[in-house]
This record gives C-alpha cells, structure tokens and sequence, in this order.
C-alpha cells in the first residue's frame, strides 16, 4: 500500500508527517513525499531516506506584496506536476499537515477521488486545513478548540505526532560537554532552526541578572545568529550555544523550563518531556495562531505567556522569576495530561480505513 505525503514550510508540519510515515512504514506501507524543492522539508525528508517529490509552491502572504503574482503561476505548475505523480503513482491515499505546500497535493487527491487525511497541531486550525476540510476523510487534531471551527465529525482528537526519541539518564548526562554544571536550573531557549532575533537580543540584554539566579543556559540561537551569540557568551560559564542538532530530545531530558515560540510541534514536545514553558508567541504567525496555542496552553496552567509586544528584559526576568517560584504547579499540572499516543493512533485509522475500503 502507498501514501503520498503533503507536508512542508516549518518542522511543525514536517516532524508529524515523518512521524506517521515510519510508524506506517512498520505496518508494510511504501512511503513518497511531496514539498518544495531546495527547502527544509526535502532536507530533513532525504535524512530520513524517503522519496522525495519537488514542486514549487508560494506562500500566500496575509499582506499585498508583488510576489503574490507568481503565485497563481507556480500555483497551477505545481497542481499538473502533482496530478502526474499521483496518476503514476496510484497511492491509496493522502495525508497532508496543513500549511501552504501541502494546499496542491490536497487538491490533486480530491481530484483524483484518493482519500484525503489531515493533520493540524494548532489550536487554531490553518487556512489550508479549513478550506479543504469538507473533503477530508478525517483531520487529526491536537486541541478540541479546533472543534469549534471545523466539523466535529471529521474530527479526531489525537494529540500531535511526534518522532521517537532516545532516553538519557538525566543524572548520568555529561554536562561538562556542555560547559555546564549539576548545581544549577537547565533554561533551554528554544528559538528554531531559523531563530528568534528579538528573543536572541533581550536574553543577550538579560545574561547578567540570569546568571545571578542560578541558571544556566542551553540556546537555541538559529543558524544566522550562532556566530553573534558566541561573541557574547564566549566569556561567561554556563551558556551552551547551538544553532541546530537533530539530538534535541538530549537538551529537553536535561532542562527544567524553557523559553519558546507557540509552534505546535514545540508545544508537544514540551509536554511530552514535562517542561514548564515560557511561551512568546511569534506575533505575525498565520490568524495569530500562535497566541491562541499559547493561551491554551496556559488554561492548562503549564506555563506563561508573554507577548512579543511586552517583551523587555525586566518582563523576561520577572515572568522566569514567577516560574522558579511556581515549578511544583506547573509540574503538577503536566503529569496530569494524558500520554501522546498520537503517532500510533493516526497510522492505524489511517491503515484501518484503506483496508476496509481496499476489500
């Protein structure tokens, strides 16, 4: 049996996809891939050793910007190269994770009459994942807020898929490696592969006061911005930085809270390793979806929110200070959420229903 995925743009909407490929991959399923050439999505894909369709698909930007007309163009070249892999392809179905790449092969599933699966981490479900809603077989959701825009029987509340990861011994970790300590509260900034300037600048402006609170620091900087970042912290003790590593699930099993972007992948993450999380929602992110995973998260009562807008190192400081003094609440509350069983739930609906359709 054969699925072709539609996945790309952000690791929020690859990692889920990869996640239920391998597991469908145990149960004898071949796997294909399609995403934008020369992009994230096809690097991270080819690790994995996946086949891997390239179609060149823009983003639809909220704003007027001149590049919004290519984006018919490349629009329609990418709908006719996906109709013809698809055709020669014949898979028995499709399963897309939102977001702009994935609104072309969506389409072409539809069109060719192939059962159409979703996937949408966020509390607030994209534009790609509303539009082609009505044709889904199912859509996969992570937060039941999403029942109050989508139909409630396409629906299934599975929480988001997430790779397996190897468990370290947390007392047995080499921090030395690390250039840090066991003494001291693990802050792990999470900025993404691309970073976070303005999280970057007002951690850099807040080293000082930080390090006086008995912490020490692993950063996620992002590519662009590890070399800078390096400058600064090189004199102090205590601050590993990175611009990224596929072994991040090692920095998750050493931290104690976290600061980070609203993503959904980050979220599942941070829940599945029980971190208290700072959260700065990324202010321009799609219907400000972001803000909406993370005040959701705070019902919760697992971390903080605090707004792009209000972020200054006096804000940053204190929210960190409040949550130090609340780690057994927050804690509390994370033990208490349900396990993420959601890449195993996924592949065998998913499996389940082309077999009952394949008899």
């Amino acid at each position: 049996m054969k699925i072709v995925f539609g996945a790309g743009g952000t690791g929020g909407h690859i990692i889920p996809a990869i996640a239920v490929a391998k597991e469908l991959e145990t149960k004898g399923w071949s796997i294909y891939f399609i995403g934008n050439s020369g992009s994230l999505e096809e690097k991270i894909i080819s690790k994995h050793q996946y086949c891997f369709f390239p179609i060149k698909v823009q983003k639809l930007y909220r704003k007027f910007t001149l590049q919004h007309l290519s984006f018919p163009v490349l629009f329609i070249k990418s709908l006719a190269k996906c109709i013809i892999f698809l055709l020669k392809l014949n898979p028995e179905c499709v399963f897309c994770t939102g977001g702009y790449v994935s609104a072309p092969v969506a389409l072409t599933a539809i069109l060719l009459k192939k059962p159409l699966f979703f996937q949408d981490g966020n509390s607030y479900p994209g534009l790609t994942t509303k539009v082609f809603a009505w044709f889904c077989e199912k859509i996969f959701i992570a937060s039941d807020s999403v029942y109050s825009y989508i139909r409630k029987d396409k629906t299934i509340l599975t929480g988001n898929p997430m790779l397996e990861y190897q468990k370290i011994n947390k007392a047995d970790y080499n921090l030395k490696k690390l250039n840090l300590s066991p003494n001291a509260l693990k802050l792990f900034i999470i900025g993404g592969s691309q970073g976070s300037e303005i999280i970057n600048k007002v951690i850099s402006e807040s080293l000082e006061v930080i390090k006086e609170m008995n912490i020490e620091l692993i950063w996620q900087t992002g590519k662009k911005h590890i070399d800078n970042i390096i400058r600064i912290t090189q004199p102090i003790n205590g601050i590993y930085c990175f611009g990224f590593t596929e072994h991040i699930s090692e920095f998750y099993q050493i931290t104690d809270i976290a600061i980070s972007r609203a993503g959904a992948l980050s979220i599942s993450e941070l829940e599945e390793f029980k971190i208290p999380a700072l959260f700065i929602p990324l202010p321009n992110a799609a219907e400000n979806h972001q803000l909406k995973n993370a005040q959701h998260q705070y019902r919760k009562g697992v971390c903080e929110v605090l707004e792009q807008r209000y972020l200054s190192s006096s804000s940053l400081v204190s929210v960190i200070n409040k949550m130090i003094n609340n780690l057994d609440y927050y804690r509390k509350n994370l033990e208490k959420l349900p396990a993420n069983h959601a890449t195993q739930n996924i592949a065998e609906i998913i499996h389940s229903s082309c077999k009952k359709k394949e008899k």
